[in-house]
Formats: C-alpha cells, sequence, structure tokens
C-alpha cells in the first residue's frame, strides 16, 4: 500500500467570521440549564464551539458516498473505506468571540500505516491552528488523530475497557435520532453513520447510528467545567474508545485529581468506558 509520506506537510487555510446562530444552535442541543452553555463568560465561546465553524462546505459533486467530502484535495486519497476521529488534544491560548474574523490553518503533520489482525490502519495527525486575522492572535490548537480503516463486522465483546474508579459526579444521557441529527445539522456533518441506519447496517457493519465522537466530547467538557464552577480550561484532550449507538443509556462522570485537573469519561450501564478525557483548568 502506498504511504502517502510526500503529503506529510500540506496545509490548506480558510477565513470565516464567528457568528452567533451555531452558537445558540448547540446551546439548545446541549440544554444550557444543566450545563455550560455555547456562551461562557464576556463572550467567550465553549471549548468544543470551534468545531461548529470552518465545516465541509465543499460542493455536492465532491461528496463521497460515506457523505464526506471526496479525498485526494487535503486528505490523501486512502483506499480504506471507514474513516473514525480517534482523539484530540486541544490547547486554549486565548478566548474565540462572536463577531470575530478567524483564520484556521490545518497541517497535515503525520502519515502512519499499522497492520494487524483486523487489517490495516492508517492513522492521520492534522494539527489545526486558530488564529485573529487581525494580528495574527493565536486563540486555539487543536492536535487531531483520525483512523482510516477496510469496512468489517462490528465486534462488541473486543471492547473491555471499564470504569475502574469512582466518580465525583455522575450525568445520564440517552442520545436519540433527533440528537443526533441536530448536532450533523449544527456542524454540517454529512457522515452518513450519523443519520443513515440502512447504510450504517449494511456497509459500514455497526448495528445502529453512531453518536458523534465530537458531541459525546463537547457533553463531557461541558459538565466537566460546570462541576468545576469554571468556563474555560487550558487543555481538553479526549479519546474515542468504543461506539456509542443511537438511544443507548450512558453515563459522564468525572473527577478531580490531586493537580488540580479534571479526569472524565463516557461510559455505558455495563461499565464499559465509551471515551475517557482529560481537562487541565
Amino acid at each position: 500500500m502506498q504511504d502517502f509520506k510526500e503529503w506529510e506537510g500540506r496545509q490548506t487555510q480558510a477565513d470565516e467570521t464567528l457568528e452567533q446562530w451555531p452558537l445558540t444552535g448547540l446551546a439548545s442541543l446541549i440544554d444550557e440549564s444543566s450545563a455550560v452553555g455555547a456562551v461562557g463568560e464576556a463572550g467567550a465561546i465553549h471549548p468544543c464551539a470551534h468545531w461548529l465553524y470552518f465545516t465541509p462546505a465543499v460542493p455536492q459533486s465532491r461528496i463521497d458516498v460515506d457523505g464526506h467530502p471526496q479525498r485526494g484535495g487535503f486528505i490523501p486519497p486512502l483506499p480504506q473505506a471507514r474513516r473514525m476521529w480517534a482523539k484530540s488534544a486541544i490547547s486554549y491560548h486565548a478566548d474565540m468571540r462572536v463577531g470575530e474574523q478567524v483564520r484556521k490553518t490545518a497541517t497535515l503533520s503525520r502519515i502512519e500505516r499499522k497492520s494487524g489482525k483486523s487489517g490495516d490502519l492508517v492513522f492521520v495527525e492534522i494539527h489545526n491552528r486558530y488564529a485573529s486575522v487581525s494580528g495574527d492572535r493565536l486563540l486555539r490548537e487543536e492536535a487531531q488523530t483520525v483512523v482510516y480503516r477496510d469496512h468489517q463486522d462490528f465486534d462488541d465483546g473486543i471492547f473491555r475497557l471499564r470504569v475502574e474508579q469512582a466518580p465525583e459526579w455522575s450525568a445520564p444521557f440517552r442520545l436519540g435520532a433527533v440528537e443526533l441529527f441536530r448536532y450533523s445539522a449544527v456542524t454540517f456533518n454529512g457522515h452518513r453513520i450519523h443519520y443513515d441506519p440502512d447504510y450504517t447496517r449494511d456497509v459500514e457493519k455497526y448495528p445502529a447510528i453512531i453518536v458523534q465522537g465530537q458531541l459525546i466530547a463537547t457533553l463531557l467538557s461541558s459538565q466537566a467545567l460546570a462541576h468545576a464552577g469554571a468556563a474555560r480550561c487550558r487543555k481538553f484532550t479526549f479519546k474515542a474508545v468504543k461506539p456509542l449507538f443511537v438511544d443507548q443509556p450512558f453515563f459522564v462522570e468525572g473527577r478531580r485529581l490531586p493537580d488540580g485537573s479534571i479526569e472524565a469519561w463516557a461510559r455505558q450501564e455495563d461499565g464499559r468506558i465509551n471515551m475517557t478525557a482529560e481537562i487541565e483548568l
């Protein structure tokens, strides 16, 4: 398989003015009455609200069968059909504010191929830099890892990581098709595994449509900051562990660590973990 190493270092850049309406949509979805809302103190936006901007608004003629933009532009034409957002590490340098013009610079920093019993995996690391256009003030940075692999039957039994520590707080959730649709709408995410059950089952081989990892991460950060009594953090890191499916009950939980940071996770009813996270205040 081609390793696509020549694609490393590629960049794409775009400017966008941060409008209010997607923040309002996110706030209505996560329910400001029970979590830190999309708009925090002094107009600073939610720690995960940068995902509402710079969305993949490519022409419909360039959308692939899975609903994502076709590869071959910024992302190389990898042959592996399935795409999964594996993890992110987000650093916060200054507030992003409504009405501000922001420049996003995305750099394809690394492509790595790994082979195992389940076949070939390709790890694509992307560094996203968000800066104010006026004065080039650095706002946020995100190191994002996306994994590409071939379609295969879903084996629920391989996911065994469970919660080993008692949480200081726990919030129950159940996300249905309406919640998943609303989040895909506000992020302009066309990936069919979040709304098309036939495609998800017959092509990607999952038993049901999948909750967006970004939405779980948003709930994790919201709940953690709410229980810490904070609207901001210095760093937010999360890692996807196990898919979470539509209408599946789960819990967002966490605890403060001795150094003052927060350890958080999302788990399903049987204790198996769906996502882990760390928040540095």
